[in-house]
C-alpha cells in the first residue's frame, strides 16, 4: 500500500492494531464503526452507479480535475447516511438511502455541468495517471 514500507512492517502493524482492539473490548463494538464506513462508502458507490448510468451504461473513462457532483454527492449521501448517529435511529437502512441520495444528487449536479470532462484514456496513461 505505502511504497516505502516492507509488506511485513505493514502486516505486523494491522496485527498489533487488531490484537490491541480485541484485548480492550473496542472490537467488540465494531457495528457502530462499520456503520460510519458504509454511511461513507454508500454515497460514493451511489455515485458511481449515477455516472455509469449517466455515460450509456458503461465506464466513461477517467475524469479531469475535481469531480463537484462527486464530492456534492458524497457530503450529502454522508450527512444522510450517520443521521441514525445523530438522533434520527428510525432512518433505517441510512446505508441504502446514503447511496439512493448519492445516486440522486450526483445525476442532479451532473445534468447542472458540474461533473468533469472525460480525459482520453491514452492521455491518462502517458500522464501517469
Amino acid at each position: 500500500m505505502i511504497p516505502s514500507v516492507s509488506r511485513t512492517l505493514s502486516t505486523l502493524v494491522g496485527v498489533t492494531i487488531a490484537v490491541g482492539l480485541a484485548v480492550t473490548g473496542v472490537a467488540a463494538n465494531l457495528v457502530g464503526f462499520f456503520s460510519i464506513v458504509g454511511a461513507s462508502f454508500g454515497p460514493i458507490c451511489g455515485a458511481m452507479a449515477a455516472d455509469w448510468f449517466l455515460s450509456g451504461k458503461k465506464w466513461a473513462g477517467p475524469r479531469e480535475g475535481i469531480s463537484i457532483a462527486g464530492y456534492g454527492a458524497w457530503a450529502i449521501g454522508f450527512l444522510v447516511g450517520i443521521l441514525p448517529f445523530i438522533g434520527y435511529p428510525n432512518v433505517q437502512p441510512a446505508v441504502v438511502y446514503s447511496f439512493l441520495t448519492g445516486f440522486v444528487v450526483y445525476i442532479a449536479l451532473a445534468k447542472a455541468g458540474f461533473q468533469p470532462k472525460t480525459v482520453p484514456l491514452g492521455a491518462a496513461q502517458h500522464k501517469g495517471a
